[in-house]
């Protein structure tokens, strides 16, 4: 049994595992000895019998004008492994660019409702690793609470999370400074920057909050989320100035 189990994982079927075994143990043996030894019909074996033949695994003799086989050196299995091996590395370059063409679609989901609101804020935490960054546009002013993750803000904080925020001079005033953040201020004279929206860019995703209609966006999308990065910090370079 141990070896079947091995030779299934170079595609051998159990059928032809036991055969080749069975050959292996016994010798040179015709197809009524093997089918009694196996336990595979004839009908079943007279299929099986020429793909072992092909392969190399066994071969057939002519004794007393009758058709025996016999098991070829086991090295032959190498010989099969090194065969899938390479088609294996031959196949792997068109799966990988079948595997970037998806990756590149981006990936959208929406939500509505306050409750799903704590699962974005979830996914910032779990997507984020330590040290990691996140950057923020914050233009709300109203927000319930109780739809907040909790220890939101001190689990950021213990996985050490850096987080640079674009917001309104009101919003500002509420927030406490705190090491691992930076902030820059939507003039006055611009905009009062209260429309009541978020965006989060985080990883290769990027989140897109409205409070007005409680609706949400995750875009996962490294393409995008790196081209929403370079904007965040081209504005945010120049308003710190």
């Amino acid at each position: 049994m141990k070896y079947e189990n091995i030779l299934k994982k170079i595609w051998l079927s159990t059928e032809e595992s036991k055969i080749y075994i069975d050959l292996l143990e016994n010798w040179i043996s015709n197809i009524v000895e093997i089918s009694n030894r196996t336990h595979i019909n004839r009908p079943a074996l007279y299929k099986i019998i020429p793909t072992l033949l092909e392969t190399n695994l066994i071969s057939q003799i002519i004794k007393w004008k009758r058709k025996v086989f016999k098991a070829e050196n086991p090295k032959n299995l190498s010989k099969i492994f090194e065969n899938l091996s390479n088609t294996f590395n031959l196949i792997i370059p068109e799966l990988e660019e079948l595997y970037d063409s998806k990756k590149a679609k981006p990936n959208i989901r929406f939500f509505e409702w306050q409750k799903w609101l704590k699962f974005i804020y979830e996914d910032i935490l779990n997507t984020l690793e330590n040290w990691d960054i996140y950057y923020r546009y914050s233009s709300r002013h109203i927000f319930d609470r109780k739809y907040f993750p909790t220890d939101y803000n001190k689990k950021i904080d213990e996985k050490w999370i850096y987080r640079y925020l674009i917001t309104s001079e009101s919003l500002a005033k509420t927030k406490e400074e705190k090491a691992k953040r930076e902030m820059v201020i939507i003039p006055k004279d611009f905009d009062l920057f209260e429309d009541n929206v978020s965006k989060i860019i985080y990883k290769n995703k990027v989140a897109i909050i409205d409070y007005n209609s409680m609706t949400w966006f995750i875009i996962e999308n490294q393409i995008f989320s790196k081209f929403e990065e370079k904007l965040f910090k081209l504005l945010f370079k120049l308003m710190k100035k």
